[in-house]
């Protein structure tokens, strides 16, 4: 069976249509020129569509050709945007359900072949759960106490 390359970039692949340009980057220039052009010719010339003009050109310059860190600054307008409109605060609720780990009656078992023995790691991690569950300060419910009280009654 013959084995063929297959290339990494596929979706990050932009064909060239003029010179080094792509598709992408010629129509920026291609509707900025357009409005530079535009303005120059439907306005009388002034200082001030001279700045005007010269700053579309400047900005679609640089939207066409800047690369900052390999991704093109549209990309980069798009990321700020999104950041922007995203909530950068993350809010945690209790859950009612008690992790098996942290249950009283929890028992750490191993599978292991031939004879039965109790591993160091399975007694550093009982060790580890009773130390915290016997210094550990309870801000538990009432039902969450009730509960655990249900569970050593059990036992």
């Amino acid at each position: 069976m013959q084995t063929h390359r297959i290339p990494q970039h596929v979706t990050g692949f932009q064909g060239r249509i003029l010179g080094k340009l792509t598709a992408k980057q010629f129509i920026y220039l291609a509707i900025g020129a357009t409005v530079v052009f535009t303005i120059l010719v439907t306005l009388p010339i002034s200082m001030s569509t001279i700045i005007v003009g010269s700053l579309i050109s400047f900005v679609t310059l640089i939207f066409a050709l800047a690369k900052i860190e390999d991704r093109s600054m549209d990309e980069w307008l798009v990321n700020f945007t999104l950041a922007l409109q995203s909530t950068p605060q993350y809010i945690w609720k209790k859950e009612s359900i008690i992790p098996t780990i942290l249950t009283p009656g929890y028992k750490a078992y191993t599978q292991q072949a031939g004879r039965k023995r109790v591993s160091k790691s399975t007694k550093k991690m009982d060790d580890f759960i009773n130390f915290w569950r016997e210094g550990a300060e309870t801000d538990l419910t009432e039902f969450e106490e009730s509960f655990l009280e249900k569970i050593n009654n059990l036992q």
